[in-house]
């Protein structure tokens, strides 16, 4: 999908709803995301996997949850993501399967608050992830994607790194 400032919302909508056998998006970035998942819930009945290239916030995470709440993969790896937000996600998206978080600038407190970046996934996020079939992760400090990803602060500039965009990712959105 482009860039959502590439695209009209009704060019967006449009299109969707014309793609009634549409099973998986890899989508950047939108600033208003309710628009595109009510319509992907409107016009494609077996949609069931999405990759996010941008923030993942609660705005975000509860629209999934009230759009698209029989999603059963997601990878929002390699970007800003809330503790919040992840926690809504593994409670609200009853049906998932697979959670691709890797790389993730996680923070503790969502914007306007300070920003404070995990270090590491705690107890009640393992046990809430513990129900899926696969939860891949990486935060560690000798990542160069983990590395990559903190430096441009959760808001990755894919352009700068073709050669790494499908490590680690869910093999069906690794295209």
């Amino acid at each position: 999908m482009p860039a959502w400032n590439r695209i009209k919302k009704t060019g967006i909508c449009r299109a969707i709803h014309m793609w009634e056998d549409l099973e998986s998006l890899t989508m950047p970035s939108i600033a208003n995301p309710p628009y595109v998942m009510e319509e992907i819930a409107r016009s494609c009945k077996n949609f069931a996997e999405l990759k996010i290239m941008g923030p993942c916030d609660m705005l975000f995470a509860s629209t999934l949850v009230s759009f698209l709440p029989n999603l059963k993969v997601l990878s929002v790896r390699c970007t800003l993501l809330s503790k919040s937000a992840l926690v809504t996600i593994l409670d609200g998206l009853k049906k998932l399967e697979v959670l691709n978080i890797s790389h993730c600038v996680i923070t503790e407190d969502p914007p306007p608050a300070p920003k404070k970046i995990l270090a590491k996934l705690d107890d009640s996020i393992l046990e809430k992830a513990s129900r899926l079939h696969k939860f891949l992760t990486c935060m560690s400090d000798s990542c160069i994607m983990c590395q990559r990803c903190r430096n441009d602060e959760g808001l990755m500039r894919w352009y700068k790194y073709e050669e790494l965009w499908k490590v680690d990712e869910v093999r069906s959105l690794a295209i």
